[in-house]
């Protein structure tokens, strides 16, 4: 599929950051918007009235008319302190909005991505845009804040053109060259002279620095890459020291750098390109008035006073016209940041969409059972991980999957939770049902235990606190507000613990366990697990793998087999009228003490 050209990322992020100026947020958006541009309007009026003192104070001193002099001395410092003024007005308003929308279209972004676990669902897909967190933590800043300045500096160009304009028209006049008998007259020179050169700049600029909005994108990529090597070596770094595995990590971080390097380079040389011509560019611009406005001087038909002016005017004119130029490398940067936050963006939408050709279904199912019926799951690749699997158990049952599971454990883990989109036959649950899962190693954020155990409602202290003691956390209960990297402070048992205790608080119908007692002895995962089904006792628990305590605690027990890198059923018999599986014996769950 070919990339979108600069006109489309551009119209495709004004369509999904311009809900800014609509619904809650319009208010604060156009309040901040028309104040900038008000300010804005403004300062250009002002910028023009300290052009023609220039005029009136130069003429004045050419005419040695000190009293005029003295007069435009003594207007000068209100002039400044009105230009100062707007110049704090139009700087506090630019920052605050570009704050707030980049505010917007964060939470707009993070929330998409967060919400309905969009972040995971991405990851299986495929399609996931590389480094989505750098994306809307950094990009985003760069794909708003420039364009409020664009907006500022074209909106400026504009009336600054439209207003200097006049000055060099009504000035400059027309020039008239002479040979011999024959006069050529040249209306309104000053403003051809600016329009011309500013033509002839902005086409050079064009066209040397054509290339470089994609060496910036492929620079920032790079640069996207090289965070990430660096985050896996430190999110591993305990496996990566225990297995000596370091020197393949140093050289994947090398190579990795090189390429980036490699970008840097193809960047600089194009820049170095753009820039002989902008250098060049700024230091004529100065000179150029002065030179076509020497011969009307010397001749008498142009004042001191005048010249100062249309040289200031010349300038402002110019510079209003060399927007693209003075630009052009804001503007690619910013092409390359709206170009990535679209692709989250797009990306995010896609997920959302009903995966083509076969798809599992997820159903109520009768009678309250939870159940599976022929159930085959393959990868994004078409290569099938599990095979044919049928089965179902009651409320109130402990249903434990075990065999060779290699990948088809993750995958039927994740198809029961609803995240698993390919494959064929169908997933039937309790009607209503909520279905949560224990990790073999709960992530856990920067913050309070009340936050991780807080799951979308406020509960009660004491429900909370009892929790914990039933799975033996009594330590934690004074600490629950206590903000703290709980990810490191908890030893693996504790956090599988906590999990677990989280997991009861969420009152859910389904409850997945995925290695969730590996950490401790049988007896201890007995008792943990007899705990969760006194807490629920009619929930469906399913306990994948060889977790402590898994096939004592059994109900049900499902064989499952590899075969040519396929999981299968061990055995293929109907279920009995007791909903007990194939080739399942009932295991005795001796009571939690």
């Amino acid at each position: 599929m070919a990339a979108p050209s600069d006109r489309q990322v551009a119209l495709r992020f004004g369509q999904l950051t311009g809900g800014f100026w609509r619904g809650a947020s319009a208010g604060r958006a156009w309040f901040w918007s028309l104040l900038l541009a008000a300010a804005i309007i403004l300062s250009v009026f002002a910028n023009v009235t300290v052009n023609r003192w220039n005029g009136w104070f130069f003429d004045a001193l050419e005419k040695r008319d000190s009293e005029s002099a003295m007069i435009a001395m003594a207007v000068f410092p209100v002039l400044v302190l009105i230009v100062a003024g707007l110049g704090v007005v139009i700087l506090v308003s630019r920052e605050t909005f570009q704050v707030h929308w980049r505010q917007w279209v964060t939470a707009r972004l993070a929330d998409s991505w967060v919400g309905q676990r969009r972040f995971f669902r991405l990851s299986l897909s495929g399609y996931e845009p590389a480094n989505p967190e750098y994306r809307i933590a950094d990009d985003v800043r760069w794909a708003t804040e420039p364009v409020v300045d664009f907006a500022i500096g074209l909106l400026s160009a504009v009336i600054t053109i439209i207003t200097f304009i006049e000055i060099l028209w009504q000035i400059g006049g027309a020039l008239t060259l002479r040979s011999g008998d024959a006069a050529i007259v040249i209306p309104a020179y000053l403003v051809l002279a600016a329009i011309v050169y500013a033509i002839l700049v902005s086409l050079l600029v064009t066209i040397v620095g054509r290339r470089l909005p994609s060496l910036i994108a492929a620079r920032n990529e790079g640069e996207a890459r090289l965070r990430f090597s660096l985050m896996r070596i430190r999110d591993h770094g305990e496996t990566i020291a225990l297995a000596r595995t370091e020197a393949g990590e140093r050289r994947a971080v090398a190579h990795t750098y090189d390429g980036l390097v490699g970008r840097w380079l193809a960047m600089i040389r194009q820049r170095g390109r753009l820039t002989w011509i902008t250098n060049g560019s700024g230091a004529l611009v100065p000179v150029v008035p002065l030179l076509l406005a020497a011969p009307k001087y010397l001749s008498g038909e142009m004042s001191l006073g005048g010249v100062v002016q249309v040289a200031a005017a010349f300038v402002a004119v110019q510079n209003a016209f060399n927007w693209l130029l003075d630009n052009f490398m804001r503007i690619a940067e910013w092409l390359a940041a709206a170009r990535r936050v679209n692709e989250l963006a797009d990306a995010l939408e896609r997920v959302d969409v009903e995966p083509p050709g076969e798809h599992l279904t997820i159903s109520p199912s009768r009678d309250g059972l939870f159940g599976l019926d022929e159930v085959t799951l393959i990868d994004r690749d078409g290569r099938t991980l599990v095979a044919d699997i049928s089965c179902s158990v009651p409320p109130g049952a402990t249903l434990h999957v075990s065999g060779e599971l290699g990948l088809g454990k993750a995958a039927l883990v994740q198809a029961v939770a609803g995240l698993w989109p390919w494959g064929r036959g169908a997933i039937m649950l309790p009607s209503g049902a909520f279905v949560t899962a224990v990790p073999q190693k709960l992530h856990l954020s920067e913050g309070s235990l009340r936050a991780v155990l807080e799951t979308g409602r406020a509960l009660p202290q004491d429900e909370l606190e009892s929790a914990l003691r039933r799975y033996g956390l009594s330590a934690l209960a004074p600490l629950l507000d206590e903000s703290r990297d709980w990810d490191k402070e908890l030893a693996t048992g504790d956090r599988q613990r906590l999990a677990l205790a989280r997991a009861e608080l969420e009152h859910p119908d389904v409850i997945l366990l995925d290695e969730a007692t590996s950490a401790f002895d049988t007896d201890a995962a007995l008792e943990l697990l007899g705990e969760l089904r006194a807490a629920r006792p009619d929930a469906i628990i399913i306990a994948f793998g060889q977790g402590a305590g898994f096939a004592e605690a059994a109900t049900h027990r499902l064989l499952l087999k590899r075969a040519g890198g396929v999981v299968r059923m061990a055995q293929r018999h109907p279920a009995s009228d007791s909903a007990t599986l194939p080739g399942s014996v009932p295991a005795h769950v001796e009571p939690a003490e």
